[in-house]
């Protein structure tokens, strides 16, 4: 494997530490009642891991993507519901601290960074546009110094626990994905409320929720970027979202592999043996995957196919392991103390969010048929 520097490294056990001490003991119990876990990841901001890649200089670790990735495997093999808490955070603060002004930065950035806030939520999505987002009904009218903001968003992670909202909507119905501007919404803002979380298959420790924005009035210094660039906004944070889904993936799909081989274990059968081996390599197989969609993003360079190509393989690849492990435990497999039945359930959702799978598949024809075109 891929050997990391003294500073990744760092922040892989610093990660893995947390997971093991702190979220896998508490996993199923919070699975089971669908529990926030706002102290932990409070004290994950602490740990700079809410901000890992934003730069020391904006309040961030500065640690990179690759410690990044490597911190949402450890704490995916935890408890996958609070990592996803933890990586939409560092979405939006990676968006804040690029986007942002230093102002901007000083009211969202410093209470992430300090653990003063438990999460940050990334507002695109809508009822009626998900895989489309350039056709949001989201609007906000410019009124003076200020935008009034109507529409609803949904599937926000950490709806109503988190502190800041960064939000689309369109200052230009009619221009489509060029009218679209983001905003910074803080919570308690007048007009901005959450409906009652979701009741969901998996990753139920994460709270999921609508966001409803009536009349919600912001001032015109908490628009994020210029008007018409928040679809820029938001696509570059996906394509970064999707990474940080890849490593998810690969985390789940790391404790599915420790329930594999200790059925192997237990009963070393061909059968379980082709499981195991087939499991091993394929994990490998998106890791890999995983880590040179990361390293494209460090070093700056497009990501866009590598970070599709490595959210399908990951997911999907997730998803095979979790089925293998669950075969190999039998009847045992399907009971909630099995454990297997809920790393299946968190793994499901993975092929959805960020983009499906079936849009994975389009942008990687898309950007294939582009480098056919550049004779790359």
């Amino acid at each position: 494997m891929i050997e990391l520097t003294a500073a990744q490294e760092n922040v892989r056990v610093r990660a893995l530490r947390f997971s093991e001490e702190r979220l896998a003991p508490r996993a199923a119990d919070r699975d089971r009642v669908g529990e926030f876990a706002a102290e932990d990841l409070k004290a994950l901001g602490r740990a700079g891991l809410l901000t890992v890649n934003v730069p020391v200089a904006h309040g961030g670790l500065g640690a990179g993507v690759v410690s990044y990735v490597e911190a949402v495997r450890a704490l995916a093999q935890g408890c996958a519901g609070t990592a996803v808490g933890m990586m939409v955070t560092n979405m939006v603060a990676e968006a804040i601290s690029h986007f942002g002004t230093p102002e901007q930065r000083a009211r969202h950035l410093r209470p992430l960074c300090a653990g003063e806030w438990p999460a940050a939520a990334f507002c695109l999505s809508e009822p009626e546009s998900g895989s489309d987002a350039a056709s949001m009904r989201a609007t906000a009218t410019r009124e003076g110094d200020r935008y009034r903001l109507n529409g609803v968003k949904a599937w926000i992670t950490s709806g109503g626990e988190a502190g800041v909202y960064l939000v689309t909507a369109k200052t230009d119905p009619a221009a489509r994905a060029k009218g679209v501007t983001a905003f910074l919404v803080p919570a308690g803002a007048p007009g901005l409320s959450a409906s009652p979380p979701e009741k969901k298959l998996g990753l139920r420790s994460s709270v999921t929720t609508q966001v409803v924005l009536e009349d919600c009035l912001v001032p015109a210094s908490e628009r994020l970027g210029e008007e018409g660039e928040g679809f820029k906004v938001m696509m570059s944070s996906l394509d970064g979202g999707r990474v940080g889904v890849s490593a998810q993936a690969v985390g789940v799909a790391d404790a599915a592999l420790a329930h594999l081989r200790a059925a192997y274990e237990r009963a070393p059968t061909a059968e379980l043996a082709d499981a195991l081996a087939r499991s091993q390599a394929e994990r490998d197989a998106a890791w890999l995957l995983c880590l040179r969609a990361a390293r494209l993003k460090d070093a700056g360079e497009t990501l866009t196919q590598q970070a599709s190509i490595s959210k399908l393989y990951c997911t999907e690849m997730a998803g095979r392991v979790c089925q293998r492990a669950l075969r190999a435990q039998g009847a045992a497999g399907h009971a909630a103390l099995g454990g297997v039945e809920r790393l299946m359930r968190d793994a499901r959702v993975m092929r959805i969010y960020e983009g499906t799978s079936e849009i994975q598949r389009l942008v990687i024809a898309r950007e294939a048929l582009r480098a056919g075109a550049r004779g790359a």
